[in-house]
């Protein structure tokens, strides 16, 4: 039985990093030979451009149109305990620094994920997590303008803000509209049915595996413990239909980056989309 009126979107974390760079065009090739429905970029501090991708932004979104692959955007930003960037711009300017590249390559969803890296009172923490609601009601409705749809990304237990489901609900209660990117490596077993129970505002999915209770490896899949079947079901059941990206690049914690080879990504895209058919879904993409 499928829940889904609409397919889910198997993806691929493009890989234009500094440690493991491709030209994005090549991406794109290798993500249509592949078969992959999606395909994820980087937002950068003064915008994406030709630099990170190796080509005009609008020749990727070329590329990106005959080939038939939905592009999306992760705006990763490293903040301090005032809410902004190194470079001393606030998320929403960030955001607004990108909407050229967002408009070029045709994205239909975009996330901001925020994290703090140094220490901070959790006071500071809490101010921040509300300084975000003015800045994200106004980036949902220039996102409605743009026709894509804005999320957020939750972090992991250790990493602040926005780490627990409670938290994430709070936020999405606050910003009507706002979406929600779960990352299943993310989540710690005893927070998975309370970012099942956001179901209904998730709009995107960042797959990866790791070796519970131990989280966060963004692993290829099968190289970890993770019941993708049991997370996928409850999303399923609530209708969700969206880009569901793999970022299995690994991290330092568990080996190295580079894990995310031609070879794995189709490996898990093919695991990704059996575990899919498991949760109940028959139309999921690839």
């Amino acid at each position: 039985m499928s829940f889904t009126t609409q397919p889910v979107l198997i993806g691929t974390n493009a890989r234009l990093f500094a440690s493991n760079w491709r030209p994005a065009l090549e991406e794109v090739a290798f993500a249509g030979e592949s078969g992959f429905a999606a395909m994820q970029f980087h937002g950068q501090p003064d915008g994406l451009g030709a630099e990170q991708l190796g080509a005009p932004v609008a020749a990727i979104g070329t590329a990106l149109r005959d080939a038939g692959i939905a592009p999306v955007m992760e705006i990763l930003m490293f903040l301090d305990g005032a809410g902004r960037h190194e470079s001393g711009r606030m998320p929403l300017e960030i955001f607004q620094a990108n909407l050229p590249a967002i408009a070029a390559l045709g994205c239909v969803h975009v996330h901001w994920h925020m994290a703090i890296r140094q220490a901070v009172p959790q006071a500071n923490v809490d101010s921040l997590e509300l300084s975000l609601v003015a800045q994200l009601r106004e980036a949902v409705e220039l996102a409605a303008d743009h026709g894509f749809r804005l999320a957020f990304e939750h972090n992991e237990l250790a990493v602040r803000p926005l780490n627990t489901p409670e938290r994430a609900a709070a936020l999405l209660a606050a910003v009507p509209g706002l979406g929600l990117v779960w990352d299943l490596n993310h989540a710690s077993p005893e927070q998975v049915e309370g970012y099942a129970a956001l179901a209904s505002r998730i709009t995107m999915l960042h797959v990866a595996d790791t070796p519970l209770p131990e989280i966060n490896h963004h692993l290829p899949l099968g190289m970890g413990t993770i019941d993708f079947p049991r997370y996928l079901r409850p999303l399923l059941a609530a209708g969700f239909a969206g880009p569901a990206i793999l970022e299995i690049g690994g991290l330092p914690k568990s080996g190295g980056y580079g894990r995310d080879t031609d070879a794995a990504l189709v490996d898990s895209q093919l695991r990704l989309a059996a575990a899919l058919l498991l949760a109940g879904d028959t139309k999921a993409e690839l």
